[in-house]
């Protein structure tokens, strides 16, 4: 399913109303130790986390790291820097695209509380740099009235530009862009009732709306009744990031002849041990919990800052994604590989799904001149 956050909103409506109480929290998971692989020292610690993917050289994608001193990129092979944006106060960070394949242009969304607003800015596919977002009035900055919770940025398959979701007490802001010169233009942007409890959210790979309360609710806005029932739920201390980790279907459970399906996992990060979640992407079960656990040169996580995790392929180790978190009270980021987890969890790793999205077929032959030759 294509989902614009047009459609999504318009389905919405009426989401919020008569909502059901909540089911009966689950029992606590133990959480199974997973060895930190790498670690990246950061410049501030980190209150945000996301990644970009390189067009062409998997292991020269970035690390994307906001703090209370700006956003900083480091490269995921070595942990070097590669690229700021100092001396401005960042409250979390996303990352989309605008386009689809190499030539796609990767964006990044990030608020600045001190101006009440979001910044975004362009990564060079060369340089890899932080660089101006030209084009339209919405290149540079977006104003926001009220308290922002949690924010999400992106965008369903098969369609070319971000929308940024904001998470606010009763409702949800959903800005629509349009790609103006490589830019962002502001479309039609809509207010969508919501519970008072949201914090966070997080856009599948079908252009679905996920979010999640402070009990550990998580729910799946897909229609008029998504906020009568939570779609997957989790005994946490204190939310912290949510994500989606989408794959392709391992090979061989796809029937011949048809295009694999999208799967996954949904990562809910509880901040005050460090765990993170994993729920099955597709109906919402419990598939366990891990917390980054040390070994002879990594300490681990006991208390994390922010998550980011990705189902794309970043080379190396990390070929079918990651998830890193960002230690509490330290400048640090600590990974594990997504093939670690799954085998600490037992649940199958499927092919990456790139974010940046796939070009359309040219339905050109690709003959200058087209002869057609008709056998006697």
């Amino acid at each position: 399913m294509r989902t614009t956050a047009l459609l999504l909103a318009g389905m919405l409506a009426l989401a919020a109303c008569g909502r059901e109480a909540d089911a009966p929290a689950p029992e606590p998971i133990a959480p199974v130790g997973v060895a930190a692989s790498d670690e990246t020292s950061l410049a501030a610690p980190a209150n945000g986390l996301a990644f970009w993917m390189h067009p062409n050289v998997a292991f020269n994608s970035l690390l994307i790291a906001a703090s209370a001193d700006g956003l900083a990129a480091y490269n995921i092979e070595d942990g070097a820097a590669v690229s700021s944006v100092p001396g401005v106060n960042v409250s979390g960070v996303a990352v989309s695209y605008l386009g689809f394949g190499p030539t796609a242009t990767g964006v990044v969304a990030a608020f600045q509380p001190d101006a009440s607003a979001f910044a975004f800015y362009r990564i060079d596919n060369g340089a890899r740099n932080f660089a101006p977002l030209a084009g339209g009035p919405l290149a540079s900055t977006l104003d926001i009235r009220g308290a922002v919770r949690g924010f999400c940025f992106g965008r369903g398959d098969g369609v070319e530009t971000p929308s940024l979701y904001v998470v606010q007490r009763g409702k949800i802001l959903v800005f629509n862009f349009e790609d103006q010169d490589s830019g962002l233009a502001p479309a039609a942007n809509i207010t969508m009732d919501a519970p008072d409890d949201l914090v966070t959210c997080a856009v599948d790979s079908d252009g679905a709306l996920l979010t999640v309360s402070a009990t550990g609710a998580i729910f799946r806005l897909d229609g008029e009744d998504s906020f009568k029932a939570p779609f997957a739920r989790a005994q946490i201390s204190e939310i912290g990031g949510l994500a989606v980790i989408a794959a392709t279907a391992p090979e061989g459970d796809t029937p011949e002849g048809e295009e694999p399906a999208v799967y996954g996992q949904i990562a809910l990060l509880d901040k005050s041990t460090g765990a993170v979640h994993l729920f099955d992407r597709t109906d919402g079960r419990a598939l366990g919990a891990v917390t980054i656990q040390a070994t002879d040169e990594i300490e681990g996580v006991t208390a994390a800052a922010a998550m980011g995790a990705t189902g794309a392929n970043l080379g190396g180790l990390y070929r079918d994604g990651l998830v890193a978190l960002s230690v509490d009270g330290a400048a640090a980021v600590r990974f594990i590989p997504l093939n670690g987890l799954a085998n600490a969890l037992a649940f199958p790793v499927g092919a990456p799904v790139n974010p940046r999205g796939v070009v359309a077929p040219d339905e050109d032959d690709g003959l200058l001149i087209n002869i057609e030759f008709v056998a006697e």
